[in-house]
């Protein structure tokens, strides 16, 4: 069972030179402080176009590869599909990518499956959902030997539960094994039909508040608090998977997230196109750590 790109050519290069090319310059400009905590549990990823959001998500998987935690991975995408139905499974074969196979971790994912009692394997449910596939081009750069388990898991107080238990099971029995959660952060502005503070500045202002309050209970790894506020706030297209990651780590010991660098598509397109907009979507790098 090997499941085929949906948005290689589009949101990354199809070719798989231009690809690894654009992959590894993407990473070797990552920049990670100076003070980046030893033990590191997991993190989250913005998963837009490499050239709106690359370079964030690359920041949180190099910083997990400089703590040898990017070998195995279980990693949370948002459900912009409506498919994941609690938590979906891919247990058994291989991602394809323009680089290669990434395979599944099927002995992970059988203990996963086994010990969180809403999981449920569901290949289907992954056959269109980006926001675990354009992480996996950039980690295969970053890790050669990169194992994961995707699941796409909704956004519902539910995703609390599982990612509690899928951190009691790594905790137990897989220790090297991170935990990363995909997802973008306010969609705002006429394109999206969400504009409550506004167009043009004043709009992208708010938005930028919107992003800092969700971003703020992250840091704090309040789980329960952040689905509440992505669905009072369309904060977040991923909030099952932000929320699942935190409760994960935090079953594994992490004590804090920290946020490595926060960005968005309107800041993109004025500083690479010089061109300003009144759409933007907020992109944040995050790791989570014991602090």
């Amino acid at each position: 069972m090997k499941r085929r790109p949906y948005r290689a050519g589009s949101f990354y290069e199809a070719d798989g030179d231009a690809c690894r090319r654009s992959a590894s310059k993407i990473l070797d400009e990552a920049a990670l402080p100076d003070d980046l905590p030893e033990a590191l549990f997991g993190g989250l990823v913005p998963h837009a176009g490499w050239v709106f959001s690359g370079l964030i998500a690359a920041m949180t998987l190099k910083a997990l590869a400089a703590r040898n935690r990017l070998g195995r991975v279980v990693i949370f995408g948002a459900d912009h599909w409506g498919t994941a139905g609690g938590g979906a499974v891919y247990d058994k074969g291989a991602w394809l990518t323009p680089l290669g196979e990434v395979p599944i971790d099927e002995k992970l994912a059988d203990a996963l499956l086994n010990g969180c009692s809403l999981l449920r394997a569901d290949s289907s449910a992954h056959e269109r959902e980006h926001s675990i596939e354009v992480q996996l081009p950039l980690m295969q750069v970053a890790c050669a030997d990169v194992r994961i388990v995707p699941i796409n898991i909704s956004p519902s107080p539910d995703a609390i539960r599982v990612g509690r238990e899928v951190g009691e099971v790594l905790a137990g029995d897989f220790p090297d094994v991170a935990v990363i959660g995909s997802t973008d952060l306010t969609h705002y502005g006429p394109q999206y039909g969400f504009t409550p503070g506004g167009t043009g500045l004043a709009g992208l202002e708010w938005a930028g508040k919107n992003d800092a309050r969700v971003l703020k209970l992250i840091e704090a790894m309040q789980a329960d608090k952040v689905i509440a506020e992505t669905a009072a706030h369309q904060s977040a297209c991923g909030g099952g998977a932000i929320a699942a990651t935190i409760a994960a780590c935090s079953a594994m010991g992490a004590t804090a997230g920290l946020t490595l660098k926060y960005t968005s598509s309107a800041e993109v397109m004025q500083e690479v196109y010089s061109q300003r907009c009144d759409d933007a979507v907020g992109y944040a790098a995050v790791v989570f750590a014991c602090v």
